[in-house]
């Protein structure tokens, strides 16, 4: 997959526009895919103190992930498990997610993503595993009702 490829996976996912994550950089031979996140105050928990909500950087951890190994498979590769760990609350800052690929399978992928804010300070770290199987026949057929 092509960084315009990976570009376009993110534009066509309505939940990626919702956070408005952008994809700085992808590297198919690799596994690795950096994304970066422009601070809002609607991510906060605390207004005041500008503190992230932990859900948005879990999301941001999850399509790192996901992307990381998307860029090596070609299409989308939905979450099975993610495991999130939380160094420190980054404040009123941008986020920049690193997520690279550890392993590779014909079922799963794994991939880990680390959070850094603008200073370059680790504030989360995470892993998820992926479904490399192609799930696009699945979402190209329409729900029966």
């Amino acid at each position: 997959m092509t960084f315009d490829d990976l570009k376009s996976l993110v534009a066509s996912a309505e939940y990626h526009k919702f956070l408005k994550v952008e994809p700085v950089e992808a590297d198919a031979e690799k596994g690795v895919v950096v994304l970066k996140l422009a601070f809002d105050p609607a991510y906060t928990i605390f207004a005041k103190a500008g503190n992230y909500h932990g859900g948005v950087t879990a999301a941001l951890i999850d399509v790192a992930g996901a992307m990381a190994c998307s860029v090596m498979t070609g299409y989308p590769t939905p979450t099975i498990n993610l495991r999130v760990d939380y160094m420190q609350a980054p404040r009123r800052t941008g986020l920049t997610a690193r997520g690279e690929v550890r392993r590779l399978g014909k079922a799963i992928g794994v991939a880990d993503v680390t959070i850094t804010d603008d200073a370059g300070e680790v504030c989360v770290i995470g892993r998820g595993t992926f479904s490399t199987v192609d799930p696009r026949p699945k979402l190209m057929t329409p729900d029966k009702e």
